[in-house]
């Protein structure tokens, strides 16, 4: 595995995730150049500032061992051309792993008041690149159908049997480790007898309607029934991926502007992996919320539900999320789409949170363990690895690739 070393990340690395990882994976760290300097030409991105030691390094890596596949998940999306480069000088296949969509139009839709600032820039900048990334990619994974999709059908070069939707899966032993040397929850005090949800995770402008749909139905249940609601608290937690707590608290102003300060925290700055997973142990519930684009799926669903809390999903009805969660038969799930927005649901949200409420010493979702099996790490790594067969057998001459099928 190809990495950056700790110092040189803008944001705190813990560095006790590697006692989650085999012994035999081997960790390559390099420098980056620094944001002390970097920062004045506009440039933070981690992929940016590492790019030109990676590929020393994998150039390095090539020479000496025998490679014969490069994997890239992305973001950051600028070292998926390391892909295409060592293709070019090597002859290696690669494959991109999309966690989220490069290009994007989604934020030419907002009025330029709501865009990232560097928005043309970076839009530019995926439209420029990732045509030459992709041109001799052997092989296309994502979280989503709809995020493969989306690549596939903007290259003609690409077809259907070219990509594979692998969602991230989930890991039931990291849970267990935390069991055994538990973490310090710095969000909220789980003891204080209120009533604790929390999301853990990003929370992009796509998200919004939903935040305003379910901080509705919260209003609404404090008028209705002020008793129970007054000792919910909703906590959002890693809102943004801007470094060093520079972002806006945007949840935060959705909350004042549903007259909610008191009831929800907002803590823009991302936790590490640990610790997200013991702020959803010690909650009462978790809650997770949908893009109003179809195709967003969450990378977090199964660590929520291996948490073992109930759990209340408001999403887009052609998200992924709403089939496995009915599939696993896990958490509470509420549905918007294109023609009755989050905001018509807010009744539906409501009444979830009422049955989520009145469990007063909460209880475990009667998931189905067995359905679940098939969203586990274990399950989505033979996935994987059968899309690695794919981009190997693409990589050989014809008359090679036939007869390793035939073999």
């Amino acid at each position: 595995m190809l990495s950056v070393m700790p110092e040189f990340y803008d944001w705190p690395i813990d560095e006790e995730n590697l006692s989650l990882l085999e012994d035999s994976l081997q960790v390559v760290r390099t420098e980056a150049w620094r944001t002390s300097w970097t920062r004045k030409l506009g440039v933070g991105d981690i992929g940016m500032r590492s790019f030109w030691q990676h590929w020393r390094m994998l150039k390095r890596l090539c020479r000496e061992t025998k490679i014969d596949l490069i994997f890239i998940p992305v973001p950051p999306y600028v070292p998926m051309l390391l892909g295409r480069l060592a293709h070019k000088k090597f002859g290696i296949p690669y494959v991109i792993d999309y966690i989220d969509p490069w290009v994007t139009e989604y934020y030419w839709k907002l009025p330029p008041s709501e865009r990232p600032p560097k928005w043309p820039f970076t839009y530019a900048m995926s439209r420029l690149f990732e045509p030459i990334a992709v041109k001799h990619v052997s092989h296309i994974t994502g979280v989503s159908k709809g995020t493969t999709d989306s690549v596939v059908n903007r290259y003609q070069e690409l077809g259907s049997e070219d990509a594979s939707e692998i969602p991230y899966g989930a890991e039931a032993g990291d849970f267990e480790y935390l069991r055994r040397k538990p973490r310090a929850n710095r969000i909220f005090d789980s003891s204080d007898g209120l009533f604790h949800m929390s999301s853990v995770g990003a929370c992009i402008p796509s998200m919004h309607a939903t935040v305003r749909a379910l901080f509705g139905a919260v209003r609404l249940g404090l008028e209705r029934d002020p008793h129970l609601f007054n000792r919910l608290r909703l906590h959002f937690v890693g809102t943004s991926y801007a470094p060093n707590g520079k972002a806006s608290q945007d949840v935060r102003t959705l909350a004042s502007e549903a007259g909610l300060e008191s009831l929800v925290t907002e803590q823009t700055v991302r936790v590490p992996y640990l610790d997200s997973l013991q702020i959803m142990m010690d909650s009462d519930a978790l809650f997770l919320l949908g893009s109003d684009e179809p195709h967003y799926t969450a990378s977090k669903i199964f660590p929520y539900v291996l948490s073992r809390k109930p759990l209340l999903a408001i999403f887009h009805e052609e998200s992924s999320v709403v089939q496995i969660l009915k599939d696993i038969e896990a958490g509470e799930t509420v549905v918007f789409n294109s023609h009755h927005s989050p905001n018509t649901k807010i009744d539906q949200i409501l009444a979830r949170l009422k049955t989520l409420l009145r469990s007063r010493d909460g209880f475990e979702p009667h998931t189905n363990w067995s359905a679940f099996n098939q969203y586990t790490t274990r399950a989505m790594t033979e996935r994987l690895a059968v899309s690695f067969d794919k981009a190997t057998m693409k990589a050989l001459p014809p008359h090679l690739g036939a007869a390793v099928q035939n073999a």
